[in-house]
């Protein structure tokens, strides 16, 4: 049985205005100047901690600093992740239809593992995922396999019945450390040429294109 990894950021839900201001918000407490949302398509995708890095000014950017912001981000994100998030257009056709014709499906995301499970059991209620995994403490975040190979091992998938999709470098990355199918979906936060140029294998403009490949 083939099996489908999403990313969640950028290529199941657009999460980029609730990101955005939750970060602006806790910068701004601090008096850091804060960013256009356009800006934070460049932050994210390495997970919480590495947001708040690249939002800071370089001179702020210590170890100290740095994690107590991502405190601050958490508790306020976690009041917030549902303000202005929504599912792209075209997941749900998918994510059904690929339920209907008998594929697994999970999440594989650098968000912390909390959130994901929050986020995808408040959007996709009808869904049934076979694994939904974000970042743990201990594991590694992506481009690291590791979250692949868990998935894999846990729904007892082979690498050749994989497709891994995502919206970033990072997504492809993980896709060919975990020597998987990687598929570029260019609705999210990223180019299409930064999905070629790190090891894209498919392109798809729309959800639906997906069942074209499979």
């Amino acid at each position: 049985m083939k099996l489908i990894i999403f990313d969640l950021d950028g290529t199941l839900i657009n999460t980029l205005a609730d990101l955005a201001k939750s970060c602006n918000h806790i910068l701004k407490a601090h008096d850091f100047p804060t960013h256009p949302i356009d800006d934070y398509k460049i932050f994210v995708g390495n997970g919480i901690r590495k947001l708040v890095e690249r939002a800071l000014p370089e001179s702020a950017r210590t170890d100290e600093t740095i994690d107590r912001l991502k405190v601050e981000f958490t508790t306020y994100y976690n009041l917030h992740a549902k303000d202005l998030t929504q599912p792209y257009d075209g997941i749900v056709p998918l994510l059904n239809a690929l339920k209907h014709e008998g594929f697994k499906i999970s999440v594989a995301s650098n968000k912390y593992h909390e959130a994901v499970v929050h986020l995808v059991d408040h959007y996709f209620p009808t869904i049934q995922f076979d694994l939904v995994l974000g970042h743990r403490d201990n594991h590694p975040a992506k481009p690291d396999p590791d979250i692949v190979f868990d998935t894999l091992r846990r729904l007892n998938v082979s690498k050749a019945d994989c497709f891994y999709i995502g919206d970033s470098s990072v997504d492809m990355q993980t896709a060919n450390c975990a020597d998987v199918t990687a598929v570029g979906a260019t609705w999210g936060f990223r180019t299409e040429s930064e999905l070629r140029e790190h090891g894209a294998d498919h392109i798809i403009h729309r959800p639906l294109d997906l069942l074209n490949i499979i």
